[in-house]
């Protein structure tokens, strides 16, 4: 499956192809210094990412996402980009005359866009934390300081630095941050690399994203934009590169958000994983023009290494989603349980029960008031969510009935217990409430009155025990099982769900370990 476009007739990206070739040179590695030569694929997404509007010029792309193997080169790619956008013709200018060239000496076609640099460019290229920082930003450097790029020669009084680089006369700057750093300046962006997005799962990197996105909107002038890379995401980790992709898959995402991405085949389906030439050329599909100079016997070699987890190796090396085989459930598995017809299994729409959540989330279908239910609790103080999970006991429908995490950024925050209450006193107020299974820690006191109020042998503290985390694993792994399976099922191995994407990312978070002993 590949998600990557044709390519636009109207485009800045041929001369800016033109420019990097002319004035830069390679970053760190086997080919640092040597002239710059970009593949096919590449000048492709350099025509898709420059694409402008045929009447007016102005810039059609707002985020490009860049997806591919590890190894690809996406951050030296991002690095030229980012010198293009500091000192090239990043911006429409006005439409080519018959015979016009560039300074640099690019010949233009009759009616080809012509571009103009962009007034005082502030460029950040963003990452989870310093050291990977220097991943665009390192190339960047080295490109501006090793004396083999011509960009030097042309342009005189860039103020080089290993924590920021300023165009001559302070007219522009680039600047290397991460989650920490962002959240302290105004925002002026006018262009924005996110590297490695399927890195981006925490809080506060999530909020960095959004961030800046936001104040990639200021400067409407400068037609601000931000580029992407990523190697294929954890499935239900919750990354940014996993909200894209999945928005995009399902149509959700605005025409002016681009999912370049590609991909190598099935090892399920087309190929025979533990044959090694069959996985050689798949992953030369993967790697496309990369694959002459990448070392596939390497990478064979590195898949076959018994430390290395197959999950992990379809992800990085095919940039293909695949769950781990330390998966509790996996994320597809878990799919496929959905009902499908909702109110023809007895769910209604949040709406016509109104639950009082406050500041949580509930699920979009509950149960029909007054059936047999149980509930399931697990409670924090500030750092950690607050769930609580409701299954109907007639054929173990899941769902989400409420979740406290977080603010994103926000600091000192805390689970309101007074929400936490009132929902729960609503929720037996609401169903027949059988059990209520609770994780005590933090919570023992309000646990105390609950079993108070509805009974012990209703409200029940779990024991903190890799026993018992033991047993109810095994418990709920069956009931997957035995769902998927079909056919005549014991009341132990019914389990479906009503599709909540928040429980199927803490599902999809659940991983096996090893147990001492």
């Amino acid at each position: 499956r590949s998600w990557m476009l044709p390519v636009p007739d109207c485009s800045l990206g041929w001369q800016s192809a033109s420019w990097i070739e002319t004035l830069l040179c390679h970053g760190p590695g086997d080919v640092e210094g040597d002239p710059v030569r970009l593949d096919p694929e590449f000048l492709a997404v350099l025509v898709r990412a420059y694409a402008v509007d045929p009447e007016v010029g102005r810039r059609l792309v707002r985020r490009y996402v860049l997806s591919r193997a590890k190894g690809r080169a996406k951050s030296e790619l991002a690095a030229f980009i980012v010198l293009f956008e500091a000192f090239g013709p990043a911006r429409f200018h006005h439409w080519a005359k018959r015979g016009e060239t560039s300074w640099w000496g690019y010949e233009f076609e009759r009616g080809e866009p012509v571009g103009a640099p962009v007034t005082r460019p502030f460029i950040r290229c963003l990452a989870t934390e310093e050291t990977q920082a220097e991943n665009t930003y390192g190339a960047v450097h080295f490109i501006l300081t090793s004396g083999k790029a011509r960009l030097t020669e042309e342009i005189r009084g860039i103020d080089v630095g290993l924590t920021r680089t300023f165009l001559p006369g302070h007219a522009g700057e680039i600047r290397p941050s991460t989650a920490s750093s962002a959240a302290k300046d105004g925002g002026r962006e006018t262009f924005a690399v996110f590297d490695e997005t399927h890195l981006y799962v925490l809080p506060e990197l999530r909020q960095m994203h959004a961030t800046v996105r936001r104040n990639l909107r200021k400067r409407r002038a400068a037609q601000p934009w931000s580029l992407e890379t990523t190697t294929m995401f954890e499935q239900g980790a919750g990354s940014v590169a996993e909200t894209t992709f999945k928005a995009l898959e399902e149509g959700k995402a605005p025409p002016d958000v681009v999912f370049d991405h590609r991909e190598g085949p099935d090892p399920d389906v087309d190929f025979d994983w533990d044959d090694d030439d069959e996985l050689k050329a798949a992953l030369a599909e993967a790697y496309g023009p990369a694959a002459e100079w990448m070392d596939l016997d390497g990478i064979v070699a590195e898949i076959r290494d018994p430390e290395t987890d197959k999950a992990d190796a379809i992800r990085f090396f095919l940039n293909r989603a695949s769950s781990s085989e330390s998966d509790v459930v996996r994320v597809s598995e878990w799919a496929r349980l959905e009902v499908g017809d909702k109110p023809a299994a007895g769910l209604v729409p949040v709406a016509d029960l109104s639950p009082p959540v406050g500041s949580g989330r509930v699920d979009r279908w509950w149960p029909q008031p007054g059936e047999t239910i149980t509930l399931g609790f697990d409670g924090s103080q500030s750092r950690d969510a607050t769930a609580i999970v409701g299954v109907r006991a007639s054929d173990g429908l899941t769902w989400k009935a409420g979740l406290w995490e977080p603010p994103p950024g926000v600091k000192g925050w805390q689970v309101p217990r007074a929400e936490v209450h009132e929902l729960v006193e609503w929720l037996f107020d609401m169903f027949r409430v059988v059990k209520a299974l609770c994780d005590p820690r933090f919570w023992e006191t309000d646990i105390d009155g609950w079993a108070g109020r509805w009974g012990e042998k209703t409200v029940l503290r779990l024991p903190q025990s890799d026993k018992r985390l033991w047993d109810a694993s095994t418990r709920f792994i069956t009931a997957v099982q035995g769902a998927l399976s079909g056919g005549d099922r014991a009341m132990s191995e019914m389990i479906c769900h009503t599709g909540d994407p928040d429980l199927a990312a803490h599902v999809g978070n659940a991983r096996r370990r090893r147990l001492g002993g």
